[in-house]
């Protein structure tokens, strides 16, 4: 096998690289290989974030959202950037921890025709792909090799059953993968409900110490027992398939991950989240240990923090002030926030800024995969397994390899070492922190080889300083717009929602 491609959805960097000696799979890439926690697609709009789906295509194709145009609201809805607002702030499968329902479709595996997916680019250059429950890839079609996607059922209210269905879609090519699977697909666990644990929301907001309570009882525990079921029967099947039909290039994705953190990540280093991760370590490892894949590539589309950490200072006045629905939440004792979701079951996360990567194997050295961003996988994984990159990508390939390089004009350090020092840019800050956060976001994403300081009320620095995506803070009272190559402010209309950054300078 060329290559062993995992994707787990919202896997945290910080919490991986922390307990490494946790995970001695992705210890011993780490070790051998290249690895970096890089910038990903988060948040969008007002209402909204980027989604999984968003985040997964740009993986894929190397193109911005803007570009592939893949939401979650597929049937006519995305224009230009793909701002549908089907999304909330933790993300599209969270729907079914917390979010809106779909008024669309979601993303089918022709929605890449036209975009050079990954494994069409492989295809062309002679390599056969296997696709295991790639995101975005419902009702398959034909590719060299293979695509596999289970259609999983989402619980969207408090109902009594908290398991929804698997169902096997293959496309006519590939039904002889049948045999290779064993038997029917373990259902999704969701967690419990509230008033499954003898609780209402209502009577936790009243009564912090029952919150405590409830919290210390029940953070979704039984997601293990199930998370292992999932892996158990997908890697079977996928060894199955290897032995019988093998491939070059195997591609396993899990959306599991991101549902875990969303209801388990209520203190710092969940263990119930370092379980999960733990699970599928051990599975990577066996596989590894079996097909001997020359390169190994571990990576999540973007990480999972508790909603505290969107306000992160240590002034617990600031804090509440500038987290919006501070009255609407739990406050727990250790600083965590959650709240009841849609499903009736407690949430404590949003999506993250920082996604995971990991690869080992033939050509890559052992480095650190700095700068990094969403739109330089695609290339860096074309760049590993020694395919040319299509013209019309934006990304780079990461300076992680020990060889000359078949697309050497893409190399991210190449591009980055601009004769002219980062531009240096300031944004005033113009609207309430949950609105200067998204503001931030944009821009950074817009602007690659830039530095951002925040121009703001001093009370909020040491929250603007926690945002990894700001250089530097000024007192707005001692701001002067001279110092910086571009000024820009926010703009916000409440009545209409529209929302954008503008240069002022």
């Amino acid at each position: 096998m060329k290559a062993l491609i995992i994707g787990a959805d919202a896997a945290v960097p910080d919490i991986i690289f922390r307990n490494i000696g946790e995970f001695p799979t992705l210890g011993r890439m780490i070790a051998q290989g290249a690895s970096g926690a890089y910038s990903a697609y988060v948040q969008r709009g007002y209402k909204g974030s980027y989604s999984s789906e968003q985040n997964w295509a740009s993986i894929y194709t190397g193109l911005s959202p803007g570009s592939h145009r893949i939401t979650t609201r597929m049937a006519g809805t995305a224009g230009a950037g793909g701002k549908t607002g089907a999304d909330t702030e933790v993300g599209a499968e969270a729907k079914a921890e917390g979010g809106p329902s779909d008024e669309g479709r979601r993303p089918q595996m022709a929605d890449y025709d036209g975009l050079q997916p990954l494994w069409r680019v492989l295809n062309d250059c002679g390599l056969s792909v296997g696709l295991w429950a790639a995101d975005n890839c419902a009702n398959p079609v034909e590719i060299d090799g293979y695509a596999v996607y289970f259609k999983y059922g989402m619980i969207e209210t408090p109902a009594e059953i908290r398991t929804a269905p698997r169902e096997l879609q293959l496309c006519g090519k590939d039904r002889f993968l049948i045999e290779c699977l064993p038997g029917p697909a373990p259902p999704r666990l969701y967690p419990r409900t509230l008033a499954q644990q003898g609780y209402s929301y209502s009577q936790l907001l009243r009564d912090p110490a029952l919150a405590e309570k409830a919290v210390s009882e029940y953070c979704f525990q039984d997601s293990l027992q199930n998370f292992d079921e999932e892996l158990k029967y997908f890697f079977g099947g996928m060894r199955g398939a290897q032995r019988r039909h093998p491939v070059d290039v195997m591609h396993f994705y899990t959306v599991t991950t991101d549902l875990i953190a969303h209801c388990c990540m209520c203190c710092d280093d969940s263990p119930v989240l370092i379980g999960a991760y733990r699970l599928l370590d051990r599975y990577i490892g066996e596989f590894v240990a079996e097909f001997q894949p020359e390169i190994t590539v571990f990576l999540s589309d973007h990480g999972m923090q508790n909603f505290c950490e969107l306000v992160k200072c240590s002034d617990p006045a600031v804090r509440r002030e500038a987290f919006a629905a501070a009255d609407e939440v739990l406050w727990l004792k250790n600083g965590y926030i959650a709240f009841e979701a849609h499903n009736g079951a407690l949430l404590f996360t949003a999506h993250s800024l920082k996604g995971v990567f990991i690869a080992c194997g033939s050509g890559i050295r052992h480095a650190e995969a700095a700068g990094m961003r969403t739109l330089d996988i695609y290339p860096t994984l074309l760049e590993a397994l020694g395919a040319p990159i299509p013209r019309g990508r934006e990304g780079f390939v990461a300076d992680i390899f020990g060889r000359p390089l078949v697309n050497g004009d893409k190399l991210l350090a190449v591009a980055g070492a601009s004769p002219r020092p980062r531009k240096k840019i300031a944004l005033v800050q113009s609207h309430a922190m949950s609105a200067m956060d998204i503001f931030i976001n944009e821009l950074y994403i817009e602007q690659r080889f830039s530095d951002i300081t925040v121009a703001g009320e001093a009370k909020y620095e040491e929250i603007f300083r926690n945002n990894p995506r700001v250089f530097g803070f000024v007192d707005i009272e001692r701001f002067d717009g001279a110092d910086f190559d571009e000024v820009y402010c926010g703009f916000f209309n409440e009545t209409t929602k529209a929302m954008r950054h503008v240069r002022v300078k």
